[in-house]
């Protein structure tokens, strides 16, 4: 099994390179700038075809103090094993061959045409990583809400709740990550090529869906992707975000990110990330104006764009996360 590159590498270092006129590996850069998850992501090989099985310590030996000329008791700790599955995301399309050519630049034409089927896939797996749920949907992932859907549930304490008197379905979450090697990270199956993966087909006859053939350059696209939660710890949900209830001149949200951010069991191991949609991310970022009152968030420059911080670690928004979700218990 082997890591992709160096020093916590993300999601676009699968894709450098992929085409050697540009034309995809343009689409699939601008893939990466529209998801901040990808962006973010450590991903791994996994050691199996389908996925990856996670070996993890559930137990540590015994020891004890011992005087001179008495014998210490044999301990051994216990571990276990679990799989966590990947996923098969693929689709096709289709140029009309004559509708490319118009332009004199075939490959651009192409590359601007795939750009919205392949921003779909982006999509759907970015609302995978947060939303999908192998017991609904087996055919998918596991994403991170179904594993932390509840304070009862193996992990419950790495939820934090927002507002005591949350209700209805106007709730919105804000995901605290550290993404690491050893914490929480995307894979791909054992001996294939990680991240989106197109294929050209070249020029093929196709249905128009009337049953009338005409050329066009078709395209397999695939992405066969999983995400390992192998330490629970390192993750936290800040649920129950009752949208008609927070403000912009409240702590409330700063207050729950800071408890958050104390369940993270060692935050120097990874990339540590906030996660949460535009609505959420307008109330700290109308809140970190004020610095004297919030000096735990902050506002910075980042490529020409403003930048959110709570302790010093990004707020990044994406649109994966609703503002639809129930109230959690």
């Amino acid at each position: 099994m082997a890591t992709i590159g160096t020093d916590l590498p993300n999601m676009s270092d699968l894709m450098k390179g992929l085409d050697p006129d540009g034309a995809v590996a343009t689409v699939v850069e601008a893939l990466t700038k529209r998801n901040p998850v990808l962006e973010d992501m450590v991903v791994k090989e996994g050691n199996l075809t389908t996925g990856h099985r996670v070996t993890t310590r559930v137990g540590l030996p015994s020891v004890g103090w011992r005087r001179y000329n008495e014998g210490v008791a044999i301990s051994k700790g216990k571990k276990g094993q679990y799989d966590e599955a990947c996923g098969q995301l693929e689709g096709m399309s289709a140029v009309d061959v004559k509708l490319a050519r118009l332009g004199g630049n075939e490959a651009a034409f192409r590359a601007s045409e795939d750009m919205a089927f392949v921003q779909s896939m982006n999509n759907e797996l970015s609302t995978g990583v947060f939303y999908h749920s192998t017991k609904t949907a087996p055919e998918k992932f596991m994403g991170l809400s179904p594993r932390l859907d509840s304070t009862t549930g193996p992990w419950g304490g790495q939820i934090v709740f927002s507002t005591a008197g949350a209700n209805g379905n106007d709730n919105a979450s804000l995901w605290l990550v550290c993404w690491g090697p050893e914490s929480v990270y995307g894979i791909y199956p054992k001996g294939t090529q990680g991240g989106l993966v197109p294929d050209d087909l070249g020029k093929q006859l196709w249905d128009d869906g009337s049953g009338k053939k005409y050329r066009a350059w078709v395209t397999h696209w695939s992405w066969d992707f999983g995400l390992v939660v192998q330490d629970a710890r390192q993750l936290v949900r800040i649920g129950n975000i009752d949208l008609g209830q927070i403000a912009a001149n409240t702590d409330e949200l700063v207050d729950a990110a800071i408890s958050a951010y104390y369940r993270i069991f060692d935050p120097q191991i990874g990339r540590l990330v906030f996660y949460t949609n535009r609505t959420v991310a307008t109330y700290l970022h109308k809140q970190a104006k004020n610095a004297t009152k919030n000096s735990t968030l902050s506002i910075e420059t980042v490529a020409g764009r403003p930048i959110t911080s709570l302790l010093g670690i990004p707020i990044h928004v994406t649109d994966a996360l609703g503002s639809t979700e129930a109230v959690l218990s």
